[in-house]
C-alpha cells in the first residue's frame, strides 16, 4: 500500500512539476508578449509624435507668416519634439549676427565670441557637443546650474548658405537619438526650402509692383513725350508766326509814322481854317462854323493825334514781343554772345506776362552793376521763363514773385522766389529728373526742370532750390561770367 502512495506521490509530483514547467513557459511567452507590445506602442507613439511634429513643421510651411515668426514657431515644435526647456536662435542682419531668445524663460546664457558664432555659421549639417567641450567658462558654469548636458545647433540654410542658427540646450530627459535628430535636420531642410518660397514670392511680388509702376511711367513718358513734340511744334510755329506778324508790323508802324506827320500838318491846317472863318460873313464860312460848332472839330484833331499815338505805343508793344518771342524761339541756337541778364529777363517778362498778370505781383530787385555775360541768351531765357511758369502755377490764387539779381565777382547770379504751395523733400529730390511732374498729363511734360538743370550745367553754372510746402519755392541759379560751355 506504502508503495502505491509513493508510486502515486511521485506521479503527482511530475505532473506538478510539468504543470509548472508550462506555467512558466506560459508567463515567458506573455511576458514577451507584453514586452512587444509596449515595444509596438511605444514605436507607434514615437511615429505619432513624430508624424505630430513633421506635420506641425509642414503648417507652418503653408502660413504666411514672417521670417522670425516661422524660425520661432519651428523652435517651439523641435523643443517639444526634443523635450528641452531651453531654446534660443542666432541670425545675421545687417552684417552682423544678433541673438533671439524664445525658450529660455528667465534664464541668462552667455553669448559666445564673433569667431564662435562664425564657426557655428560655417557648419552645413546639424550636430551637437556636451557642455564640458564648450570653452567658454561663462557658458559652461550657466548650463551647469540649470542641468544642461549637451547642446544641439540646427542650422537653416536658405539658397544654400547657413542664415540662421537654433540652439537647444538638452539635459538627460531629452531625446538625444539620432534618428529623432535626422528628422530635426530634415525639418530645418522643409524650413529652409519655405523661407526661400516666400521670399521668392515676395520678389515676384515686388517685381510685378515695379514692373507696373515702370509700365505706367512708360505710359505716362509716352504721353509726355507726344505732348512735348506738341510743345516743340507749337514753338516752331509761335517763331514762325512772329517772323510773318514782324513784316506787316514793319510797314503799319512805318504808315501810322507817316499817318501821325499828315495828323500834324492837318492840325495846323484846321487851326488856321478856324482862325480865318471867324468874323468873316459867308455861306462858306457860317457852313464851317456850323460844322465845327457841331462836331467839334478841335476835340477830334486833339483826339486824332491822342489816338495815333496809341496806336504807335500799341504797335511798339507788338514789336517788342515778337522780337521777345523770336528770341526765345532761338533757345536751340548754340551760338554764344555776350548779353545783358537785367535786360533778358525783363524781356522774357514780357512774353510770360500775360501767364502772369492776372494773380501775380512781381517785385524785381536788378543789380545795376551786373555785368555781360558770355553764354546763350536763349537758353537762359528759356530758363527763366520755366521758373516764372512754374511760379505762377504753384499759386492756386493771387500770390507774389520776387526776381533778384546780383554780381558776385566771377559770377553772376539771379533768384526767383515764389508764394506758391511749396515742394516736399520727397518731390524736391526729384524736380530734376526727366517726366517727373505733379501735374496732369495734358499740364506738363515733366521736361521743364530738367532741361533747365542740363542748361545751367551746360553754362558751368550752378542751380539750388529752396522750399517748404505752404510756404513757397526759392530757385538759386549762378553763371560764370566767362562761359566754358561747348
Amino acid at each position: 500500500m506504502a508503495d502505491e502512495y509513493q508510486v502515486a506521490y511521485e506521479r503527482e509530483k511530475q505532473a506538478r512539476l510539468t504543470a509548472e514547467k508550462m506555467l512558466d513557459e506560459k508567463t515567458r511567452e506573455v511576458q514577451s508578449s507584453m514586452d512587444m507590445i509596449q515595444h509596438q506602442f511605444n514605436d507607434l507613439m514615437n511615429q505619432k509624435k513624430e508624424a505630430d511634429y513633421l506635420l506641425a513643421v509642414a503648417r507652418l510651411t503653408q502660413n504666411e507668416l514672417g521670417l522670425s515668426s516661422v524660425i520661432q514657431q519651428y523652435i517651439i515644435a523641435t523643443s517639444g519634439y526634443l523635450i528641452v526647456n531651453f531654446a534660443r536662435y542666432f541670425f545675421i542682419s545687417g552684417g552682423e549676427i544678433k541673438e533671439a531668445q524664445v525658450m529660455v524663460e528667465g534664464i541668462t546664457l552667455p553669448q559666445f565670441k564673433a569667431d564662435e558664432y562664425r564657426y557655428l555659421f560655417d557648419q552645413e549639417q546639424t550636430f551637437s557637443m556636451t557642455t564640458n567641450e564648450v570653452k567658454c567658462d561663462r557658458f559652461r558654469e550657466a548650463c551647469d546650474e540649470v542641468g544642461v548636458t549637451r547642446v544641439l545647433y540646427l542650422p537653416i540654410k536658405r539658397f544654400g548658405k547657413v542664415t540662421t542658427v537654433c540652439e537647444f540646450f538638452m539635459d538627460s530627459a531629452s531625446n538625444h537619438k539620432s534618428d529623432v535628430l535626422e528628422q530635426c535636420q530634415v525639418a530645418s531642410y522643409q524650413i529652409g526650402g519655405m523661407l526661400e518660397k516666400s521670399y521668392n514670392k515676395k520678389k515676384v511680388e515686388r517685381t510685378l509692383v515695379e514692373i507696373k509702376r515702370s509700365h505706367d511711367q512708360l505710359k505716362q513718358a509716352q504721353a509726355q513725350l507726344v505732348q512735348s513734340e506738341k510743345m516743340a511744334s507749337l514753338g516752331q510755329l509761335s517763331a514762325g508766326v512772329a517772323h510773318e506778324i514782324n513784316n506787316p508790323v514793319g510797314f503799319v508802324m512805318s504808315n501810322i509814322t507817316t499817318l501821325k506827320e499828315y495828323a500834324d500838318v492837318l492840325k495846323s491846317y484846321i487851326d488856321l481854317s478856324q482862325q480865318m472863318v471867324v468874323g468873316v460873313n459867308s455861306p462858306l464860312a457860317k457852313q464851317m462854323i456850323e460844322i465845327d460848332e457841331e462836331q467839334d472839330i478841335e476835340f477830334i484833331s486833339g483826339d486824332m493825334q491822342s489816338i495815333i499815338n496809341d496806336c504807335v505805343d500799341g504797335l511798339k508793344r507788338i514789336k517788342d514781343i515778337v522780337s521777345n518771342l523770336k528770341s526765345f524761339a532761338r533757345a536751340d541756337d548754340t551760338e554764344e554772345h555776350r548779353f545783358d541778364l537785367n535786360k533778358t529777363i525783363e524781356n522774357t517778362l514780357k512774353v510770360v506776362w500775360n501767364e502772369l498778370k492776372y494773380k501775380v505781383t512781381l517785385h524785381q530787385d536788378l543789380d545795376s552793376t551786373l555785368p555781360e555775360i558770355l553764354g546763350n541768351e536763349g537758353q537762359i531765357s528759356q530758363v527763366i521763363m520755366n521758373m516764372l511758369v512754374n511760379a505762377a502755377q504753384a499759386m492756386e490764387t493771387e500770390g507774389e514773385i520776387f526776381i533778384r539779381t546780383k554780381n558776385l565777382g566771377k559770377d553772376v547770379q539771379f533768384e526767383i522766389q515764389d508764394t506758391g504751395s511749396g515742394m516736399s523733400q520727397e518731390v524736391r529730390d526729384k524736380i530734376f529728373d526727366p517726366f517727373f511732374t505733379t501735374k496732369g498729363v495734358n499740364e506738363g511734360t515733366g521736361l521743364g526742370l530738367s532741361i533747365t538743370f542740363g542748361i545751367i550745367e551746360k553754362h558751368h553754372g550752378r542751380i539750388e532750390c529752396e522750399s517748404e510746402e505752404g510756404k513757397g519755392t526759392l530757385f538759386r541759379v549762378r553763371l560764370p561770367i566767362d562761359s566754358q560751355g561747348d
